[in-house]
């Protein structure tokens, strides 16, 4: 077993973007699924992390995640279900945030959405994440992430102004470097306005082939 390294510390935030922004909704997701916080996470100081999260309009909001912790890489995908419970209106009027907390609850647990709500019915939506790992070697996902760092994934601002509105899809980039957290969230346009819409592409890229070899696998 590779022997720890460092000391367990919280993360000095170097960049992310303004509010208000899709990063707390993001962070929530993470917090409440087996990822975790990255910024509130404890780690060594030779952990190695960057998530890209892909999504946040009408299709299905993914993550890919590399990962090097105690010496050893691994890789995930996380994918946002969104939940939903029926409910009569009358007991959503009267119900106590308690009551609330459970119906949230259950709806977690028979997670999809509802086809045809009826009248007089209160819907009841949460959000869940799934993480699977990827079975890969861990010289592949350590080279996914040496490439994505030199396609620029330490270099993203936090924010990009564009000239023209992007096409709905936005990315949010975090990563970790022992205590040093990045975050970034950028609209996808087409063709790219600035050197950091192309850096995005590339490191996008260079993780989705992480999920392209793992499916052939």
């Amino acid at each position: 077993m590779p022997a720890f390294t460092g000391v367990l510390a919280q993360a000095r935030v170097v960049s992310e973007p303004s509010e208000p922004s899709l990063l707390a909704l993001t962070r929530g997701w993470s917090r409440a699924s087996s990822l975790g916080d990255l910024r509130e996470a404890r780690t060594a100081s030779d952990h190695l992390e960057l998530r890209v999260w892909a999504g946040y309009d009408t299709s299905t909001t993914q993550a890919i995640v590399v990962r090097r912790a105690g010496g050893r890489w691994s890789a995930f995908v996380a994918r946002v279900l969104r939940c939903e419970l029926q409910i009569p209106l009358a007991v959503g009027d009267t119900a106590s945030a308690r009551t609330m907390q459970s119906f949230v609850a259950e709806a977690r647990r028979h997670c999809g959405p509802i086809a045809n709500a009826g009248a007089g019915v209160r819907i009841i939506t949460a959000d869940t994440v799934v993480v699977a790992q990827l079975s890969l070697p861990d010289s592949t996902i350590q080279e996914a992430w040496t490439s994505a760092l030199r396609a620029g994934a330490l270099e993203l601002p936090g924010r990009v102004k564009h000239a023209l509105p992007g096409d709905g899809l936005t990315f949010v980039i975090e990563t970790r470097r022992g205590n040093e957290y990045r975050a970034s969230e950028i609209e996808r346009v087409e063709p790219a306005e600035t050197e950091a819409d192309r850096q995005l592409q590339r490191v996008y890229g260079t993780l989705s082939t992480l999920l392209r070899r793992a499916n052939r696998e």
